[in-house]
Protein backbone atom coordinates (compact mmCIF):
# COMPACT_ATOMS: atom_id res chain seq x y z
CA UNK A 1 0.00 0.00 0.00
CA UNK A 2 3.17 2.39 0.26
CA UNK A 3 2.47 5.31 -1.89
CA UNK A 4 -0.48 4.37 -3.40
CA UNK A 5 -3.52 7.20 -3.12
CA UNK A 6 -6.03 5.59 -0.64
CA UNK A 7 -9.96 6.72 0.25
CA UNK A 8 -11.90 6.23 3.41
CA UNK A 9 -15.39 7.34 3.98
CA UNK A 10 -16.87 7.44 7.34
CA UNK A 11 -13.17 7.60 8.95
CA UNK A 12 -13.93 10.12 11.88
CA UNK A 13 -15.61 6.55 13.06
CA UNK A 14 -14.87 3.78 15.36
CA UNK A 15 -13.47 1.46 12.70
CA UNK A 16 -12.35 3.91 10.45
CA UNK A 17 -10.08 6.02 12.83
CA UNK A 18 -8.53 2.59 13.85
CA UNK A 19 -8.31 2.30 9.69
CA UNK A 20 -6.11 5.55 9.36
CA UNK A 21 -3.36 4.61 11.85
CA UNK A 22 -3.23 0.84 9.97
CA UNK A 23 -3.06 3.04 6.83
CA UNK A 24 -0.59 5.58 7.71
CA UNK A 25 1.74 3.03 9.05
CA UNK A 26 1.76 1.21 5.85
CA UNK A 27 2.51 4.40 4.21
CA UNK A 28 -0.73 4.87 1.85
CA UNK A 29 -1.09 8.37 0.93
CA UNK A 30 -4.65 8.98 2.48
CA UNK A 31 -7.39 10.56 1.23
CA UNK A 32 -10.42 10.29 4.02
CA UNK A 33 -14.11 11.40 4.45
CA UNK A 34 -16.73 12.78 7.47
CA UNK A 35 -20.11 14.34 7.95
CA UNK A 36 -18.29 17.35 9.76
CA UNK A 37 -15.57 19.30 8.52
CA UNK A 38 -12.10 18.24 9.71
CA UNK A 39 -8.56 20.32 9.18
CA UNK A 40 -6.22 17.92 7.12
CA UNK A 41 -2.58 17.17 8.06
CA UNK A 42 0.49 16.02 6.43
CA UNK A 43 -1.29 12.67 6.93
CA UNK A 44 -4.60 12.96 6.20
CA UNK A 45 -6.73 15.09 3.76
CA UNK A 46 -9.89 15.25 5.24
CA UNK A 47 -13.03 16.04 2.39
CA UNK A 48 -16.49 16.74 4.13
CA UNK A 49 -19.29 15.16 1.70
CA UNK A 50 -22.54 13.41 1.91
CA UNK A 51 -22.27 10.66 -0.30
CA UNK A 52 -26.05 10.01 -0.46
CA UNK A 53 -25.77 12.43 -3.29
CA UNK A 54 -24.51 11.59 -6.51
CA UNK A 55 -23.03 14.93 -6.99
CA UNK A 56 -21.19 14.95 -3.87
CA UNK A 57 -19.79 11.78 -4.54
CA UNK A 58 -18.84 12.45 -8.17
CA UNK A 59 -16.84 15.61 -6.86
CA UNK A 60 -14.73 13.69 -4.18
CA UNK A 61 -13.44 11.05 -6.71
CA UNK A 62 -12.82 14.18 -8.97
CA UNK A 63 -10.51 15.51 -5.88
CA UNK A 64 -9.02 12.45 -3.82
CA UNK A 65 -8.59 10.47 -7.51
CA UNK A 66 -8.24 7.49 -5.16
CA UNK A 67 -6.81 3.99 -6.48
CA UNK A 68 -8.02 1.72 -3.41
CA UNK A 69 -11.12 2.51 -1.56
CA UNK A 70 -12.41 1.54 1.84
CA UNK A 71 -16.20 2.40 1.99
CA UNK A 72 -16.68 2.55 5.69
CA UNK A 73 -19.91 5.07 6.16
CA UNK A 74 -22.78 3.98 7.41
CA UNK A 75 -25.67 4.34 9.82
CA UNK A 76 -24.65 1.41 12.24
CA UNK A 77 -27.96 0.67 14.66
CA UNK A 78 -29.97 -2.42 15.37
CA UNK A 79 -33.11 -1.07 15.96
CA UNK A 80 -36.02 -1.90 14.28
CA UNK A 81 -38.18 1.29 13.84
CA UNK A 82 -39.96 2.21 10.62
CA UNK A 83 -38.75 5.59 10.97
CA UNK A 84 -34.87 4.09 10.47
CA UNK A 85 -35.97 2.95 6.82
CA UNK A 86 -35.11 6.21 5.11
CA UNK A 87 -32.05 7.03 6.85
CA UNK A 88 -30.68 3.50 6.58
CA UNK A 89 -31.35 3.53 3.10
CA UNK A 90 -29.66 6.30 2.56
CA UNK A 91 -26.62 6.02 4.38
CA UNK A 92 -25.59 2.46 4.18
CA UNK A 93 -27.21 1.89 0.45
CA UNK A 94 -27.35 5.07 -1.53
CA UNK A 95 -23.92 5.78 -0.33
CA UNK A 96 -22.52 2.23 -1.50
CA UNK A 97 -23.68 2.89 -5.08
CA UNK A 98 -22.53 5.98 -5.49
CA UNK A 99 -19.33 5.03 -4.76
CA UNK A 100 -19.24 1.77 -6.70
CA UNK A 101 -20.47 4.69 -9.45
CA UNK A 102 -17.66 6.61 -8.99
CA UNK A 103 -15.30 3.96 -8.29
CA UNK A 104 -15.76 2.07 -11.31
CA UNK A 105 -15.29 5.37 -13.54
CA UNK A 106 -12.51 6.37 -11.92
CA UNK A 107 -10.89 2.79 -12.39
CA UNK A 108 -9.97 1.95 -8.78
CA UNK A 109 -7.68 -1.02 -8.05
CA UNK A 110 -9.78 -2.17 -5.40
CA UNK A 111 -13.10 -1.51 -3.35
CA UNK A 112 -13.85 -2.39 -0.17
CA UNK A 113 -17.42 -2.47 1.20
CA UNK A 114 -17.69 -2.73 4.90
CA UNK A 115 -20.52 -5.35 5.11
CA UNK A 116 -22.43 -6.63 8.21
CA UNK A 117 -23.25 -10.37 10.11
CA UNK A 118 -26.86 -8.88 10.04
CA UNK A 119 -27.00 -9.41 6.04
CA UNK A 120 -30.01 -11.27 5.76
CA UNK A 121 -29.38 -15.07 3.55
CA UNK A 122 -31.10 -14.92 0.63
CA UNK A 123 -34.09 -17.43 2.21
CA UNK A 124 -34.57 -15.54 5.07
CA UNK A 125 -36.14 -11.70 6.00
CA UNK A 126 -33.86 -8.99 7.21
CA UNK A 127 -34.02 -8.28 10.92
CA UNK A 128 -33.81 -4.61 10.43
CA UNK A 129 -33.66 -1.64 8.19
CA UNK A 130 -29.89 -1.85 8.75
CA UNK A 131 -29.85 -5.41 7.70
CA UNK A 132 -32.11 -4.80 4.40
CA UNK A 133 -29.38 -2.05 3.65
CA UNK A 134 -26.19 -4.23 3.80
CA UNK A 135 -27.77 -6.72 1.98
CA UNK A 136 -29.07 -5.07 -1.02
CA UNK A 137 -24.81 -3.28 -0.51
CA UNK A 138 -23.78 -7.07 -1.11
CA UNK A 139 -26.33 -7.31 -3.83
CA UNK A 140 -25.06 -3.98 -5.64
CA UNK A 141 -21.99 -5.36 -4.67
CA UNK A 142 -21.59 -8.66 -7.03
CA UNK A 143 -23.83 -6.70 -9.76
CA UNK A 144 -21.18 -4.12 -10.48
CA UNK A 145 -18.56 -6.62 -10.55
CA UNK A 146 -20.34 -8.87 -12.86
CA UNK A 147 -21.78 -6.14 -15.57
CA UNK A 148 -18.95 -3.35 -15.32
CA UNK A 149 -15.86 -5.65 -13.67
CA UNK A 150 -15.78 -3.13 -10.45
CA UNK A 151 -13.07 -4.61 -8.45
CA UNK A 152 -15.02 -5.00 -5.44
CA UNK A 153 -14.55 -7.02 -1.85
CA UNK A 154 -17.30 -7.09 0.42
CA UNK A 155 -16.03 -7.28 3.95
CA UNK A 156 -19.00 -9.24 5.96
CA UNK A 157 -17.95 -7.91 9.43
CA UNK A 158 -19.13 -9.50 12.76
CA UNK A 159 -19.80 -7.35 15.93
CA UNK A 160 -16.74 -5.56 16.30
CA UNK A 161 -15.71 -4.35 19.63
CA UNK A 162 -12.97 -2.39 21.25
CA UNK A 163 -10.83 0.59 22.52
CA UNK A 164 -12.03 3.74 21.37
CA UNK A 165 -16.03 2.63 20.25
CA UNK A 166 -18.41 6.06 20.76
CA UNK A 167 -21.31 4.36 21.03
CA UNK A 168 -21.87 3.68 24.80
CA UNK A 169 -25.21 1.92 23.93
CA UNK A 170 -23.13 -1.23 22.33
CA UNK A 171 -23.25 -4.67 24.76
CA UNK A 172 -19.73 -4.16 25.43
CA UNK A 173 -19.23 -0.47 26.28
CA UNK A 174 -22.22 -0.38 27.95
CA UNK A 175 -21.52 -3.41 30.32
CA UNK A 176 -18.23 -2.44 30.85
CA UNK A 177 -19.13 1.04 32.03
CA UNK A 178 -22.38 0.04 33.95
CA UNK A 179 -19.94 -2.38 36.15
CA UNK A 180 -16.76 0.54 36.56
CA UNK A 181 -20.36 2.69 37.94
CA UNK A 182 -21.16 -0.49 40.37
CA UNK A 183 -24.38 -0.93 38.77
CA UNK A 184 -25.63 -4.00 36.92
CA UNK A 185 -26.06 -3.84 33.29
CA UNK A 186 -29.72 -4.27 32.28
CA UNK A 187 -29.90 -6.84 29.41
CA UNK A 188 -32.42 -8.90 27.22
CA UNK A 189 -32.33 -12.93 28.07
CA UNK A 190 -28.66 -12.60 26.32
CA UNK A 191 -28.65 -16.15 24.87
CA UNK A 192 -27.54 -15.05 21.30
CA UNK A 193 -24.41 -16.44 20.22
CA UNK A 194 -22.14 -13.59 18.61
CA UNK A 195 -19.15 -13.79 16.93
CA UNK A 196 -17.06 -11.30 18.79
CA UNK A 197 -13.73 -9.19 16.88
CA UNK A 198 -11.53 -7.13 18.16
CA UNK A 199 -11.23 -3.16 15.83
CA UNK A 200 -7.71 -4.12 15.34
CA UNK A 201 -8.23 -7.06 13.69
CA UNK A 202 -10.80 -5.58 11.70
CA UNK A 203 -8.55 -2.96 10.24
CA UNK A 204 -5.79 -5.54 9.50
CA UNK A 205 -8.79 -7.71 7.96
CA UNK A 206 -9.80 -4.88 5.73
CA UNK A 207 -6.42 -4.01 4.99
CA UNK A 208 -6.05 -7.88 3.47
CA UNK A 209 -8.62 -7.39 1.35
CA UNK A 210 -7.34 -4.54 -0.30
CA UNK A 211 -3.71 -6.41 -0.92
CA UNK A 212 -5.10 -9.51 -2.06
CA UNK A 213 -5.50 -11.27 -5.89
CA UNK A 214 -8.16 -12.72 -6.99
CA UNK A 215 -10.64 -12.01 -4.72
CA UNK A 216 -13.09 -9.18 -6.47
CA UNK A 217 -16.86 -9.91 -6.41
CA UNK A 218 -16.54 -12.24 -2.84
CA UNK A 219 -17.60 -11.12 0.00
CA UNK A 220 -15.32 -12.23 2.98
CA UNK A 221 -16.09 -13.09 6.89
CA UNK A 222 -13.76 -10.80 9.27
CA UNK A 223 -14.94 -12.39 12.14
CA UNK A 224 -13.01 -15.30 15.00
CA UNK A 225 -14.73 -18.11 14.10
CA UNK A 226 -16.29 -18.41 17.74
CA UNK A 227 -19.49 -18.42 19.16
CA UNK A 228 -20.24 -16.61 22.87
CA UNK A 229 -23.37 -15.31 24.34
CA UNK A 230 -24.06 -12.02 24.68
CA UNK A 231 -24.76 -12.85 28.84
CA UNK A 232 -21.45 -14.79 29.09
CA UNK A 233 -19.92 -11.61 27.86
CA UNK A 234 -21.54 -9.26 29.97
CA UNK A 235 -20.71 -11.89 33.03
CA UNK A 236 -17.01 -11.91 32.10
CA UNK A 237 -17.01 -7.63 32.16
CA UNK A 238 -18.54 -7.93 35.76
CA UNK A 239 -16.00 -10.33 37.02
CA UNK A 240 -12.95 -8.97 35.39
CA UNK A 241 -14.07 -5.20 36.39
CA UNK A 242 -15.75 -6.49 40.19
CA UNK A 243 -19.21 -4.98 39.53
CA UNK A 244 -22.60 -6.85 40.01
CA UNK A 245 -23.55 -9.87 38.01
CA UNK A 246 -25.81 -8.30 35.07
CA UNK A 247 -29.68 -8.20 35.31
CA UNK A 248 -30.85 -10.80 32.68
CA UNK A 249 -34.51 -10.22 31.42
CA UNK A 250 -34.97 -7.14 31.97
CA UNK A 251 -35.08 -6.09 28.39
CA UNK A 252 -36.88 -7.76 25.71
CA UNK A 253 -35.57 -9.88 22.75
CA UNK A 254 -35.08 -7.87 19.99
CA UNK A 255 -36.99 -9.86 16.71
CA UNK A 256 -35.44 -11.38 13.78
CA UNK A 257 -31.83 -11.72 15.56
CA UNK A 258 -29.62 -14.41 13.32
CA UNK A 259 -26.75 -16.36 14.73
CA UNK A 260 -23.93 -16.43 12.27
CA UNK A 261 -20.24 -17.33 12.82
CA UNK A 262 -17.66 -16.12 10.95
CA UNK A 263 -15.85 -18.62 7.69
CA UNK A 264 -12.44 -17.88 9.04
CA UNK A 265 -10.57 -20.68 7.23
CA UNK A 266 -12.07 -19.15 3.73
CA UNK A 267 -11.37 -15.91 4.41
CA UNK A 268 -7.23 -17.23 5.63
CA UNK A 269 -7.15 -19.11 2.26
CA UNK A 270 -8.51 -16.13 -0.01
CA UNK A 271 -6.14 -13.30 1.74
CA UNK A 272 -3.91 -15.14 4.28
CA UNK A 273 -5.71 -13.14 7.15
CA UNK A 274 -6.39 -14.44 10.41
CA UNK A 275 -7.54 -12.28 13.62
CA UNK A 276 -4.95 -12.62 16.40
CA UNK A 277 -6.97 -11.01 19.76
CA UNK A 278 -8.52 -13.67 21.42
CA UNK A 279 -11.92 -12.42 23.38
CA UNK A 280 -10.12 -12.39 26.59
CA UNK A 281 -7.35 -9.95 25.66
CA UNK A 282 -9.33 -8.15 23.98
CA UNK A 283 -12.04 -7.15 26.50
CA UNK A 284 -9.08 -6.70 29.09
CA UNK A 285 -7.58 -3.95 26.92
CA UNK A 286 -11.25 -2.49 26.12
CA UNK A 287 -12.24 -2.46 29.91
CA UNK A 288 -8.17 -0.60 30.82
CA UNK A 289 -9.12 2.39 27.52
CA UNK A 290 -12.76 2.73 29.42
CA UNK A 291 -11.21 2.60 32.73
CA UNK A 292 -8.89 5.54 31.99
CA UNK A 293 -11.24 7.50 29.85
CA UNK A 294 -13.86 7.43 32.91
CA UNK A 295 -10.92 8.30 35.39
CA UNK A 296 -10.32 11.61 33.47
CA UNK A 297 -13.87 12.52 33.32
CA UNK A 298 -13.93 12.18 29.10
CA UNK A 299 -16.82 9.57 30.19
Amino acid sequence: MRGQRVLVTGASGFLGTRLLAVLREAGAAVAATSRTARASSSEITWYQADLSQPEAAARLFDAARPEVVFHLASLVTGRRGIELVGPAFRANLATSVNVLVEASRAGCRRVVLAGSMEEPEPDEPAGSPYAVAKGAQALYARFFHALYATPVVTARIFMVYGEGQGDVAKVIPYSILEALGGRPPKLSSGARPVDWIHVADVAEGLLALARAAKIEGRRCDLGSGQLVTVREVAERISLMVGGPPPEIGALPDRPLERVRRADVEATAAQTGFRPRIPLAEGLSRTIAWYRAERAAGRL
